[in-house]
């Protein structure tokens, strides 16, 4: 615990609410490669457990994609037995996707998709979206205007594959690049808080109910918090520093 009395990223879990049964998923984002590159590789482990590595977008800098393929090196290193899943940020420009897929085929790349994972005797669905924003920020607005469509579009599409994972998978995990709640992005100015999270996205999880939300984006914002009973996880890099473990909330029926 901090001297605020909350959690932070590397605190043990008590107890007795660890259990052998709980998916072992870790996650990370907004390395920004590779600013964030040599110091996002020092802190991981030498051989970590992972089902799945969940990468939150903004993987590298300003666009320049093959500067991910050594974030997704460093994690396979790291993490040998996990599947890398992956969302696109607004440093992966939309007409770099494809790109970023071929050259680094071993990852899952998620866009207003989602993809099911057998993971530690548990089905593990990730819906993976680059999440939405209140407000378009002005650049956004002078050169892609369209995206304000999006935004009021895309978490309706994020609803309906959230019931469709919970058809498919007994843990169902939300990841988006932009953040996903108010408690999350505290820590930022106030003022940019529309051009960090959506509140139709907080209604989706508060609604919809997923096992865990992880996001990225807010990089001074709070590492971890529980809206409407869900935990949400902000695993931007800058903020964490080392990878964040991810605890799904998991129902006493699973057991």
């Amino acid at each position: 615990m901090g001297s605020d009395g909350q959690p932070k990223p590397g605190d043990a879990e008590p107890l007795h609410r660890r259990c052998p049964q709980t998916p072992q998923l870790w996650g990370s984002g907004d390395i920004h490669s590779p600013r964030f590159l040599r110091e996002f590789e020092i802190s991981l482990p030498r051989r970590g457990e992972a089902c799945l590595f969940l990468l939150a977008g903004d993987i590298v800098d300003k666009g320049r994609v093959i500067f991910a393929v050594p974030v997704v090196e460093a994690v396979r290193r790291a993490y040998p037995g996990a599947s890398i899943v992956a969302v696109f940020g607004n440093e992966e420009y939309y007409e770099l996707e494809d790109e970023l897929r071929k050259i680094t085929p071993s990852v899952k790349w998620l866009s207003d998709d989602m993809a099911v994972y057998e993971c530690n005797g548990h089905n593990v669905a990730v819906v993976g979206t680059r999440g939405a924003l209140e407000r378009p920020t002005s650049w956004q607005r002078r050169h892609m205007p369209w995206l304000e469509r999006i935004y009021r579009e895309r978490p309706r599409i994020v609803s309906e594959l959230l019931r469709k994972a919970k058809r498919e998978a007994d843990i169902v995990v939300l990841l988006s690049h932009y953040a996903l709640s108010r408690a999350t992005i505290r820590g930022e100015p106030p003022k940019v808080w529309p051009y960090l999270y959506s509140p139709l996205m907080e209604k989706v999880i508060t609604r919809e109910r997923p096992n865990a939300a992880v996001h990225g984006h807010a990089h001074r914002g709070t590492f971890r918090a529980v809206v409407g009973g869900v935990p949400v996880y902000n695993v931007a890099f800058p903020l964490n520093r080392v990878p964040v473990r991810v605890r799904p909330r998991l129902s006493l029926t699973l057991f």
